[in-house]
């Protein structure tokens, strides 16, 4: 494709360009054997590259999906995004609009695939059952967030001049207002919690703000107990053996056994997927002495990592079995029925009253990437703070004024 031919003192690189009018033949001069072998072997890959992309043949969405996994995807994603995404891709984007051209979308055709979209039914996955509903406007925003991403790519790649799906026309979401339990409901719940290692999960998840993965992925060296602190710096995760292959293990840090060999999907304990969730939490004294009282029972294990909660066998306590734990114990404590994720908001409401909204000081506990994450969630409590701001400058102001 490209040679060297040795010209007295000098050395050309040559090679053939393919153009509108045909082909041309290119001459490059260099100093030296090395350097002149250098600039061959960057031609050629440069070629090589061009012969690929004439073979490629990227005209239908599928196909655009299937270059934006493969160069894109398996380069930036997580485990958790890989997964997500391509589950998106599969279940919605290439069954409802994969065979359409790149040439025939348009920002008008893009608004009227998402109007019938909407009535597109969810598709039943590991992880989450359909009930028989069709597309929601939350689910739409996530589909809407690969194509937007993916159609970036294809602008940068030159397969279209302009990305359809930029400032596309979404419906409203509308977010659920998560039902919180008071701090009295929570003194009750922990007095009704009879089992060792639910009751200090729960002190995890209220007095630490942490989420569900990052209490089931703890270990006993991550507690620090002279400073009263936890480091959170990994979590636990169920992912299927074809993300594990795909991403070449990328992010994971302990791998643990499938206990059947047909299982698609394995547990694992991977970084967090931001950095901002790695981060120092410090613990009242009261919860750092329940965890002296839970590290006397610990029965140490050879084959796995020395996890805080556990089965019998050493093998980590998995989500299901502690959400099932959690609805039975809501249930005993005559209390409502919400998620095991609502502590966490219980907990960050709880701090930013306490802290009189030193959102910075909060953040750094929640492990939110970014403040204003904290006030757009926890808006309605900073709401309250400044009722209760009007109610004393009145007090303390305008009581007397005349």
């Amino acid at each position: 494709m490209a040679s060297i031919v040795n010209r007295g003192k000098s050395y050309s690189v040559v090679y053939s360009l393919k153009t509108d009018t045909g082909h041309k033949q290119k001459w490059e001069t260099y100093h030296t054997l090395q350097e002149a072998e250098h600039r061959r072997q960057q031609v050629e890959f440069y070629l090589n590259q061009e012969k690929k992309k004439r073979a490629c043949v990227v005209e239908t969405v599928s196909q655009l999906l299937d270059e934006y996994i493969r160069l894109y995807g398996l380069s930036k994603w997580s485990m958790s995004t890989y997964e997500g995404n391509c589950s998106l891709i599969r279940n919605y984007i290439i069954p409802f609009m994969g065979s359409i051209r790149l040439s025939e979308l348009s920002p008008r055709i893009v608004a009227e695939l998402y109007r019938k979209l909407l009535e597109f039914p969810q598709i039943d996955t590991l992880y989450h059952r359909s009930r028989g509903k069709s597309v929601t406007p939350r689910l739409l925003e996530s589909i809407h967030k690969v194509l937007h991403s993916a159609f970036e790519q294809a602008v940068l790649w030159e397969y279209v001049r302009t990305n359809p799906f930029h400032k596309a026309i979404l419906p409203k979401v509308n977010l659920k207002k998560v039902q919180l339990l008071s701090a009295g409901e929570i003194k009750r719940l922990l007095q009704c919690c009879h089992n060792q290692q639910l009751r200090v999960v729960l002190h995890l998840a209220f007095a630490g703000s942490l989420r569900k993965g990052e209490i089931l992925a703890l270990t006993w060296d991550d507690i620090n107990f002279n400073t009263g602190s936890v480091e959170v710096c990994k979590t636990l995760s169920r992912v299927s053996k074809e993300a594990l292959i795909k991403l070449n293990h990328r992010d994971i840090i302990h791998q643990f056994p499938a206990i059947l060999s047909s299982e698609k999907s394995v547990v694992v304990l991977k970084t967090p997927k931001t950095h901002s969730s790695i981060r120092t939490v410090y613990l009242p004294r009261y919860v750092i002495n329940e965890l002296l009282d839970l590290k006397k029972q610990r029965k140490e294990t050879k084959n796995f990592p020395d996890m805080l909660f556990q089965y019998s066998d050493g093998r980590p306590l998995l989500e299901s079995t502690l959400s099932n734990h959690f609805r039975s114990l809501l249930t005993a404590a005559g209390l409502p029925q919400v998620t095991f994720h609502s502590l966490r908001h219980s907990s960050i409401t709880y701090k930013l009253v306490l802290s009189q909204g030193n959102i910075k000081a909060v953040q750094g506990d929640s492990g939110h990437a970014q403040a204003e994450m904290v006030t757009e969630l926890y808006g309605h409590i900073m709401d309250e703070s400044r009722k209760e701001n009007a109610i004393r400058f009145e007090e303390d102001f305008y009581q007397n004024f005349k």
